[in-house]
């Protein structure tokens, strides 16, 4: 592959149940991919050494030698803190108390590592690779095993005062809702996520509710798609509420920051119009479009190319910063 403008940049995605490994020009062509197994019950070590040969398989298959690496982007779940490159107790990786991914891939690597948080990552891919790419003030809202959000705002990833701006899946929208992991009640996480989507179907099928999600041993958010697309009144309801709830949350921040552009990601946003009709329903009926008179509400443009491509973005974006004449993450905003 050509190295294009701006160099080549490896990029990870690392998520509880795979690893996924590429090299990516500054176009967005994506070379070498692999995935494997995290193998999270293993531990941080084993995690990590696990990481570093999927990315020397992707190096290997690109043709591409570590050394032509300008960068390497990683985007992990969460909470982490991108500067140090330190993961901290994600819930799908057991045993990451303060574990410095970014030093230790960097030593068994031999390249400058970034880390960035998966949903913030995301949100750079759109921006920067995305069929909407260069809008400058946008939202990156992701619905699957959990839901998180990345901003920009003025071209720029918006971290906020401690790096940890873009909770979109913690903003309350029903103050008297269900509970939430995170302690409060009524978060578009309650209502949205993959695993309250299923908790709520299997509360309204022991209520008495007809399904053909009845007796189901074990349901995922998936299951309630899949249902939903086959016809199933309960799981379509399931989607119009979680739909109503994230539209809701694009409700509020689109007030707070006049938003251009919201785009909706990740595996829950694969049920197309049975979350996305009620979503814009929510939006068009409650928006005030004194504060967001153009506002767009797109679906997800690169699929599940978003983890790779917005662990690339992120890299391009820090070196960027690092060394902003060098022109690594140039983009021409398009006007608001």
């Amino acid at each position: 592959m050509t190295d294009g403008r701006g160099g080549l940049v490896g990029a990870v995605d690392v998520g509880g149940t795979s690893v996924r490994a590429a090299v990516v020009d500054a176009a967005g062509t994506i070379a070498g991919f692999v995935t494997r197994p995290t193998q999270a019950a293993r531990g941080p070590d084993a995690v990590i050494a696990g990481i570093a040969d999927t990315l020397r398989d992707a190096l290997a298959r690109a043709a591409v030698a570590p050394q032509a690496l300008a960068a390497v982007g990683v985007g992990a779940p969460g909470p982490l803190d991108w500067q140090t490159g330190v993961i901290y107790e994600p819930p799908n990786l057991p045993g990451w108390d303060a574990v410095p991914l970014s030093d230790r891939l960097t030593e068994a690597l031999g390249v400058a590592v970034y880390l960035e948080n998966d949903a913030n990552a995301a949100a750079l891919a759109e921006f920067r690779y995305g069929k909407v790419r260069g809008v400058p003030h946008m939202l990156y809202v992701t619905v699957s095993t959990g839901v998180g959000g990345g901003l920009i705002l003025g071209g720029r990833l918006w971290r906020g005062a401690y790096g940890s701006a873009g909770e979109f899946g913690h903003m309350t929208v029903d103050f008297e809702g269900p509970p939430c992991d995170c302690g409060n009640r009524g978060c578009v996480e309650a209502l949205a996520s993959g695993p309250d989507m299923a908790r709520w179907v299997r509360q309204q099928i022991e209520a008495g509710q007809p399904s053909a999600l009845r007796g189901a041993s074990q349901l995922s958010g998936r299951d309630v798609v899949e249902a939903a697309r086959r016809g199933d009144d309960l799981a379509a309801a399931a989607l119009e509420r979680a739909g109503r709830a994230v539209g809701f949350g694009i409700v509020n921040a689109a007030h707070l920051v006049n938003l251009d552009l919201v785009v909706v990601g990740g595996g829950i946003a694969n049920a197309g119009p049975l979350l996305m009709a009620p979503l814009r329903a929510a939006v068009d009926r409650h928006l005030l479009r004194s504060t967001a008179p153009n506002l767009r509400i797109e679906a997800w443009s690169l699929g599940q190319n978003v983890g790779i491509l917005g662990a690339a973005a992120a890299a391009r974006a820090r070196l960027a910063d690092a060394a902003p004449q060098a022109g690594l993450a140039d983009i021409e905003p398009q006007a608001g």
